[in-house]
């Protein structure tokens, strides 16, 4: 497979980025609406064979009330790309091009049970999530998110910290394990009752490792599984904790380790 380019969208290519997103995802931002972001603070970035994006990145200006920073909004490649390694190269160039304009904070959200999702962003890219977001969106009907609550983590990228420039370290901390998992009659995983967040340095919530495959076969376990580990991350993010790496278990189970704030490097 030949590899892609990675670049800037020209003014008269915005219109690939919208016929993408509706590939992917069925909505379509106008070309106009890309190219008006790119002239106040935000970016679009593709990757390119030739002339034809394969993939692209879209991150606008954002303001919080206390800082600027880069909201970056979608990344979306086509299905023979991902799982390649170019979503995190374009996140990368991103970072380079968020530097050259000022910005040292780049956020966005991703669904929580989405973990190869946070394997990329927390353990390969170096972020870190302390914010949860209940229905963040609302109802949607796009394949990937229709019938589940739209519940998101905020992620915060730190863009000029050691984490993220000299490559993931955490602290060596005694790390409790409070939370079971059985297997429901799918064969899928089921999260047991999760009860209260423990007094502990740093603690192991498991996670399903294809959560789509779960929803697609089992909605009401998916659904189960949304609002059991919202529980506990809210609960956790309210106590202090941040999400700060992922860790590949097996097929079935992924594992998130929570960390006291303090004990995170940024």
């Amino acid at each position: 497979m030949e590899q892609p380019v990675i670049r800037s969208f020209e003014k008269g290519e915005t219109h690939q980025a919208t016929e993408l997103e509706r590939a992917v995802w069925g909505s379509a931002t106008p070309p106009q609406q890309f190219l008006t972001a790119m002239k106040n603070g935000g970016l679009l970035i593709g990757a390119f064979i030739g002339d034809r994006a394969v993939g692209f990145q879209y991150s606008f200006a954002g303001f919080d009330g206390k800082r600027p920073y880069l909201c970056s909004h979608m990344l979306a490649l086509l299905p023979e790309y991902r799982h390649s390694g170019l979503g995190a190269a374009m996140k990368r160039h991103q970072a380079e091009l968020a530097k050259e304009i000022g910005y040292d904070l780049i956020q966005w959200t991703f669904d929580p049970l989405e973990s190869r999702n946070a394997y990329l962003n927390i353990r390969k890219l170096g972020g870190v999530v302390g914010t949860y977001w209940e229905d963040c969106y609302g109802e949607m009907k796009d394949p990937l998110n229709a019938g589940l609550p739209t519940d998101r983590f905020r992620l915060d990228w730190w863009i000029d910290s050691p984490r993220v420039t000299g490559g993931l370290r955490q602290p060596e901390l005694d790390e409790a394990s409070p939370y079971t998992v059985s297997t429901g009659k799918s064969g899928q995983p089921v999260l047991d009752h999760p009860g209260k967040v423990p007094e502990a340095e740093a603690f192991i919530v498991p996670v399903p490792a294809d959560f789509q495959a779960m929803r697609k076969e089992d909605m009401t376990l998916a659904i189960d599984w949304r609002l059991k580990t919202r529980q506990i991350f809210t609960e956790a993010f309210s106590k202090g904790y941040m999400l700060a790496d992922v860790r590949r278990k097996d097929g079935r189970l992924n594992e998130y380790v929570l960390i006291r704030n303090e004990h995170v490097p940024l």
